[in-house]
């Protein structure tokens, strides 16, 4: 995972176009609609700072052997520097006969074809010949419908019955032909478009100036004038005739947008309001603790560095509130003007709700069902690491601070929203004795550099039988930081639309994590290879986590100890239990600690937008839920004032989030087919168990991968998992198999010390009134808040209201 904080000025753009059946993302690469704010996203996972992290296509956060073009653009003084046109498009713009045929206009005064008969170029005349085919008896246009014969038919049905001619056969072709033609202009103009944008995102990112960044601004505003045209035009073409599951795939791709489907004055408000809520966020700073003068503590890099480094309680609950005060705190109101915008948004293009917009690209009928019975079957391995946790967590803060069985407080497990564990292995890790892997030292001693690291990526691929990099790939990419100029680090994978040019960017080191990240990185480069062939619509994951799930699987085999002793980064022997379940146990503190948090951050959502939760209940219910499925609670008594789900970028940024539970679920699913099918992980053999698994060198691996990626979206995501590992749907149970011998070790650890798994309710972690706000909620605080006196009790809220001015005054 692909990850990078510190952000700089960046342009948002949000528009989504939804495709047919459950796709509620833009299948093609789309640009969001401008929002300027001052840090790019937080978790992008590989994104550019000029997209937000929901486009599918261009850029992601972080494949057989084909022939490459690597011809550059004709008029480019530059390699990999595209002009960018400011041209206006030329419209796509179908118009609808009376009798509903679309007749598409191709600039040159010729329409294509709509009879089975050959265009007649010397007359431009493709109207019906009745002189010369028996089957037309009038020469009327309307004959299907005012024919006797028709009365009541439909002839764009798809179930049409056995009493049919052939006049509906030609109707049927000519309309259907059409569309496809139409289908194949709006293709190939939103590739070159496309690649005009993206172009010039990557110069603004790899030449961070003002120059760059209005060209980048200017190229998408074109993108998105595009992309509303097309849609429009889609709007208007009739789809009754169309039996062809991927001509009508296609057209219900183009025909869904997103929040670009709002009248013009409400989405420049929408893009406004989301631009204010990020200059807050990107904006924020806090003072130190303990030192008033010492201001300007911004999120990256000194505040998730405290978090994660300082074991000093009052400190991190500093942090914690702090940052929360400054930025959820400030924009609550303008999110939930947010709310309305994106509801109405969703209604415009035939959604009930914006819950229902995110959640149509997995195609299922119950999206919430689907992931809740996923977390129960996570939910007991989650459970014995919560209990072993808040057990380490209680020796090193004091039982009087860390209950027995109350859920966590939130700020003393190593991040500034717990979204994961990391920053906590050094004082929970099962085996101190034993060092964790980290090859950084052996990477320095081999001489390693960002074109070696890269290179290593490659002959991964390359010896499963997938594809090497094209030409330009080593031409254009920017794998280190240039010594003449600002670009944004952020690792990113992209694809310029024109089916040759592909590129990485990123700052890269001699260090494991980013040995790790630059094989994360190019598997996008192999999905990008991979479906290019497939019209520019299906250039997409399968379903918006597949991307992110490739890449990480990719990573469980690069990351084992396995794979680096392979690669000689590893001298010594690490093939024992402690090192292994020290490996599992750090896997688990990022991967599995960050599941119920993905699962929260679009739950909230969805009650946001369908109205289940009302604005009067907004922080409250994100704490109930916060309880409910992760077992934590705030370190300090939190009230309605607060919205500390705006603490969290994707939440004023409007980016949904499920898919990255999605992707961590399927990560595990495909890795175990990989190592099933090479005969490396077999069930309830410990001698092949699923964690040392390396799919390097396995030819049958990249031949399943080549198919899962190859299909782009042009199929439903379960049909193309079905197809390719003979699994239809998300399961848990690989994640389960993948960590069996953590579990196993957990569950005997806490039998040993007798922990109490679960957590219990243990008192109000919200209120809606404020005089309550800023009470410490340490352990069992509550329950014993609960029976002091009258007099005692006044004293509290008098003192606690007094805290609340105090904070007004800062």
């Amino acid at each position: 995972m692909a990850c990078a904080h510190k952000r700089n000025l960046i342009i948002w753009f949000h528009l989504t176009l939804v495709p047919f059946l459950c796709f509620a993302e833009p299948q093609l690469d789309l640009p969001p609609l401008p929002q300027v704010s001052t840090q790019r996203n937080p978790y992008g996972f590989g994104l550019s700072s000029t997209q937000s992290a929901n486009p599918q296509g261009s850029q992601y956060d972080v494949n057989r052997n084909f022939q490459y073009s690597t011809s550059r653009p004709p008029n480019s003084a530059t390699p990999g520097v595209y002009p960018v046109s400011s041209t206006p498009f030329s419209g796509i713009n179908p118009d609808i006969s009376n009798n509903g045929y679309p007749s598409l206009d191709y600039g040159n005064g010729r329409n294509p074809s709509s009879t089975l008969r050959p265009f007649d170029d010397r007359n431009r005349d493709d109207r019906i010949d009745t002189n010369n085919d028996a089957n037309f008896r009038r020469n009327d246009p309307n004959f299907a419908r005012n024919d006797p014969n028709y009365v009541g038919t439909n002839p764009y049905s798809f179930n049409r019955d056995s009493n049919t001619n052939a006049i509906d056969d030609r109707l049927n072709y000519a309309n259907v032909q059409q569309i496809r033609d139409f289908l194949h202009r709006a293709d190939d103009q939103a590739s070159k478009e496309c690649t005009n944008n993206v172009a010039a995102q990557w110069n603004f990112e790899t030449d961070v100036n003002d120059a760059t960044q209005h060209a980048a601004l200017d190229a998408q505003q074109r993108y998105t004038l595009f992309q509303r045209g097309l849609w429009e035009a889609a709007q208007h073409v009739p789809r009754g005739a169309i039996r062809d599951f991927g001509t009508f795939r296609q057209l219900r791709l183009l025909s869904t947008i997103g929040p670009a489907a709002l009248p013009p004055d409400q989405l420049d408000r929408y893009n406004r309001i989301i631009n204010d809520m990020l200059a807050v966020y990107n904006s924020a700073e806090i003072c130190a603790y303990n030192e008033p003068f010492k201001c300007g503590l911004h999120l990256q890099p000194e505040l998730q560095f405290i978090m994660s480094h300082s074991r000093d309680w009052d400190e991190l609950q500093h942090v914690w509130t702090e940052w929360r005060r400054n930025t959820g705190r400030r924009i609550r109101d303008l999110y939930e003007q947010l709310v309305d915008l994106t509801n109405q948004a969703a209604r415009l293009n035939n959604f009930t709700d914006a819950s229902a917009f995110w959640m149509f690209p997995y195609e299922t009928q119950n999206m919430r069902q689907d992931v809740d019975e996923v977390w129960e079957q996570v939910k007991p391995l989650y459970d014995l690491l919560h209990a072993y946790v808040r057990r380490r967590l209680r020796e090193a803060y004091g039982p009087e601070r860390i209950s027995r069985s109350a859920p966590i407080p939130a700020h003393v497990l190593g991040d500034m929203w717990a979204q994961s564990w990391s920053g906590i292995v050094p004082i929970t890790l099962p085996y101190p004795g034993k060092k964790l892997v980290d090859v950084t030292s052996e990477m320095v001693q081999q001489g390693y550099t960002p074109v070696t690291t890269f290179q290593l990526a490659e002959e991964f691929f390359v010896s499963m039988n997938m594809s090497a990099m094209p030409d330009d790939f080593w031409a254009l990419s920017v794998l280190q930081q240039p010594a003449d100029r600002q670009i944004h680090c952020q690792p990113s994978a992209w694809d310029f639309c024109n089916g040759h040019d592909f590129r990485i960017k990123m700052c890269t080191h001699p260090d494991m994590k980013d040995l790790i990240t630059a094989h994360h990185e190019m598997a996008h480069i192999q999905y990008f290879l991979a479906y290019r062939n497939q019209p520019k619509v299906f250039r997409d994951g399968a379903n918006p986590g597949f991307h992110e799930a490739i890449g990480e699987a990719i990573a469980l085999s690069v990351s084992s100890p396995r794979h680096l002793q392979t690669l000689g980064l590893i001298q010594r022997s690490v093939d024992d239990t402690a090192h292994d379940i020290n490996y599992l146990f750090t896997q688990a503190m990022d991967k599995l600690a960050f599941l119920p948090f993905a699962l929260v951050m679009d739950k909230w959502r969805w009650d946001v937008f369908s109205g289940e939760v009302r604005k009067e209940q907004y922080n409250c219910q994100w704490w109930r839920l916060r309880e409910q499925y992760e077992g934590i609670k705030p370190p300090v008594l939190r009230s309605e004032l607060d919205f500390d789900p705006g603490s969290k970028y994707h939440i004023p940024a409007n980016i949904p989030y499920i898919r990255y539970f999605v992707s961590t679920i399927l990560q595990f699913q495909i890795h175990r087919a990989l190592c099933s099918r090479t005969g490396q992980f077999i069930p309830g053999d410990p001698s092949r168990p699923l964690h040392k698994c390396d799919i390097y060198r396995n030819p049958e691996a990249g031949r399943i991968l080549t198919r899962i990626m190859e299909r782009g979206s042009s199929l439903p995501w379960t049909q193309v998992l079905q197809e390719t590992i003979g699994e239809g749907r998300l399961s848990g149970e690989a994640l389960r198999d993948y960590f069996r011998p953590l579990e196993e070790w957990l569950r005997s650890e806490n039998l040993r010390t007798g922990e109490y798994l679960g957590w219990s309710y243990d008192g109000d972690y919200c209120k809606f009134s404020i005089e309550t706000a800023g009470l410490q909620v340490y352990g069992g605080f509550y329950n014993a808040a609960s029976s002091i006196g009258v007099t005692s009790f006044f004293t509290l809220l008098l003192s606690s209201a007094l805290m609340v001015v105090g904070m007004h005054w800062r």
